[in-house]
């Protein structure tokens, strides 16, 4: 293979590159490819994994990973970082840990812009451990439909959603449950 891209539909005979590598530098792409990809910055959730790389994005994947044509020598996909005033936070994410929903130890770093209000989120009364999925990592608030059926419970201010003050909401239903027996 010449790194020439005779499969090129515009500009044939031009050596494809996308920006990619450990440097997020200059790397030539492979015979055909005509995409490159890079990551999505968004709200709550910062950066995504997705590599900067040649190819195309996985099929149902525009919330993680942008694309791109490749058209020169030079690759499309541009470095994606956070808005320059973006602010930081943490908050905890919970896994199912022996049926039980439990808080991570170390709080994840939020991310989001400076006019958005501080939110992060964490099992509600109703949430069913097994079938629950904590949203964004616990960074951000639940949706409206989510805090009406008390599966989330969200809060606003930094790491608010610890296991401790999860305790607060299940106390007094704790005490129902046991009151009604």
């Amino acid at each position: 293979s010449s790194g020439i891209n005779a499969e090129w539909p515009l500009r044939p005979g031009v050596d494809i590159s996308c920006n990619g590598g450990t440097g997020y530098i200059d790397v030539p792409c492979a015979d055909g490819v005509l995409a490159c990809t890079s990551p999505v910055w968004s709200e709550y959730g910062g950066l995504t994994d997705q590599l900067y790389k040649c190819g195309e994005c996985p099929a149902d994947s525009t919330a993680t990973c942008a694309q791109c044509v490749a058209e020169a020598e030079t690759g499309c996909n541009v470095k994606v970082a956070a808005p320059a005033d973006a602010q930081t936070f943490e908050c905890f994410d919970y896994s199912l840990v022996k049926e039980a929903l439990v808080a991570s130890k170390i709080a994840t770093i939020c991310h989001a812009e400076k006019a958005t209000a501080i939110a992060c989120n964490k099992p509600g009364s109703a949430a069913v451990a097994k079938t629950y999925s904590v949203a964004n990592k616990g960074c951000g608030p639940c949706s409206e439909a989510a805090k009406k059926d008390k599966t989330c419970f969200d809060c606003p201010t930094d790491k608010c959603n610890s296991a401790s003050t999860l305790a607060f909401v299940l106390a007094p239903l704790l005490a129902v449950i046991f009151h009604a027996l």
